[in-house]
């Protein structure tokens, strides 16, 4: 009896509360299931459809990225219907294949000179991807390199090694290594260098890492033979 009671009075209380919220409450609902129904949506249909869509005008640029013809990655061709990296990479921001159509278009306007375009596209690519975010750290660290800022592009080829984890890794630091002993960011300089040493040795970057690793000690005053 006494746990009859208890649900019944609990009912009670419910349905009290409902009848002096009840508008604010079917609103919070509403707005419950209107996200939810807009999040299966975007998850199950319109992002996959986006996704697709992204991958088929992406594949024929790779043939002419492959080949080094940058200006039909950057321009298409005149008189063929064909998407450009750029406006793939701004049609579709969110998906895999829209950042890797802005990776193409960054790499690309690298190529033929256009640095601070090339940042701009290398911006939209999450650098935190396992997959692409090594490639995107050097490709900007490149751009910088070329702009004039090298203790930047020091630091960014620093982090491509640190995110590729990889063969590449003892080239990303050596490239630092020499953009940070040109900025005259030395201690910094033989960092990487030393990474190279204790880390890759057998990499070919360590086969005359000490040249590297004994002059910028001497710039700093602290190498003695």
């Amino acid at each position: 009896m006494a746990n009859a009671f208890n649900l019944n009075h609990l009912k009670a209380q419910i349905g009290g509360f409902y009848a002096k919220h009840k508008q604010t409450t079917n609103i919070s609902l509403g707005i419950i299931v209107g996200v939810t129904a807009i999040a299966l949506f975007w998850s199950l249909y319109w992002h996959p459809k986006r996704e697709s869509e992204a991958g088929a005008k992406l594949a024929p640029l790779h043939h002419y990225f492959e080949k080094d013809s940058f200006d039909v990655v950057l321009k298409g061709i005149k008189g063929k219907k064909m998407a450009t990296a750029p406006e793939i990479a701004d049609s579709y921001p969110f998906t895999k294949k829209g950042k890797e159509a802005a990776l193409m278009a960054g790499e690309a306007y690298l190529q033929t000179g256009k640095f601070e375009k090339a940042l701009e596209y290398l911006d939209k690519v999450d650098a935190d991807d396992m997959f692409l975010g090594a490639s995107v750290l050097g490709a900007q660290a490149s751009c910088y390199a070329e702009m004039g800022n090298l203790e930047k592009a020091g630091s960014y080829f620093e982090k491509a090694g640190d995110k590729s984890k990889s063969e590449f890794s003892a080239q990303f630091y050596k490239n630092a290594g020499i953009n940070y002993e040109m900025a005259e960011a030395y201690s910094k300089a033989l960092s990487c260098y030393e990474k190279i040493k204790s880390e890759y040795s057998a990499s070919q970057e360590a086969s005359d890492i000490d040249k590297y690793i004994y002059k910028v000690k001497s710039l700093m005053g602290d190498f003695n033979p």
